[in-house]
């Protein structure tokens, strides 16, 4: 993590954040100066404008809720589930192929916490900057690698321990993708409809690797209020469909 101050308001609904080099907060685009002498713990309330928000310690979840977002971003329960699915932890060495805001960046390098790399291919050059920008207000980037390019055209020496592929055709560069992963570690694709996640799964093994599962998450809310308890009408269902498949040693046994 790159500060350990709070940097996050939360409220049921919206979400802000603290500007620790001004001492400012700033939600739905205003700055709000807190003043030289304020302090402010987690935990602590803050009456922004007649809304209660509580300050809290930043967690990847409310990393999407403050960046500025060019490009849809990948769900908090998608990436907690791929971040488990995958087994991501401190010392691994991730590739992840389309970056978007850098949403899921940010989950990984919490995973990592600080320890391994996380390599970025991004072909186009406004989306990783502005993703690079969002991740080093929370973090230390300095064991972020990144290119741009398109995967196709990406070079490296170096065999991953999870892909994160979050491309429009990755059947048409599973071959490359598996060509990097070590054996045994996961792959994960995240694919809007039917027909994208049926031609990846039907490219994989043709690449040494085995469909493990394909799923879509859904999250549902519930409005809590006094008589008259319900669930939201205006959450969004479907994300995604997230492939995930594991690479083959190439080893067979018969037992």
């Amino acid at each position: 993590m790159k500060r350990s101050s709070p940097v996050i308001l939360v409220s049921e609904d919206e979400y802000g954040k603290f500007d620790e080099s001004t001492n400012s907060i700033l939600v739905k685009g205003k700055m709000h100066h807190l003043g030289i002498s304020r302090v402010i713990e987690p935990g602590d309330e803050l009456i922004v404008s007649g809304k209660s928000f509580i300050v809290s310690d930043f967690s990847p979840m409310y990393f999407g809720r403050v960046i500025r977002r060019n490009t849809q971003i990948i769900s908090e329960i998608d990436a907690s589930y791929i971040i488990m699915r995958c087994g991501l932890r401190p010392g691994m060495d991730i590739l992840e192929v389309g970056v978007g805001s850098g949403n899921m960046s940010s989950y990984i390098l919490y995973a990592l916490n600080g320890k391994g790399t996380l390599t970025v291919v991004e072909r186009d050059e406004d989306n990783l900057k502005k993703a690079m920008d969002n991740l080093s207000e929370f973090y230390d980037i300095g064991n972020v690698r990144t290119s741009r390019s398109d995967i196709a055209d990406f070079i490296s020496d170096q065999m991953y321990d999870a892909v994160i592929a979050d491309i429009p055709d990755p059947w048409n560069h599973v071959q490359k993708i598996a060509s990097m992963m070590k054996p045994g570690s996961v792959a994960t694709f995240y694919l809007p409809n039917f027909d994208q996640s049926e031609k990846t799964v039907l490219s994989l093994s043709a690449s040494g690797m085995h469909h493990l599962e394909t799923v879509e998450l859904m999250k549902r809310r519930i409005l809590v209020r006094e008589g008259a308890t319900r669930p939201a009408s205006d959450d969004l269902t479907h994300t995604a469909f997230i492939t995930f498949a594991i690479k083959k040693s190439g080893m067979v046994y018969r037992i």
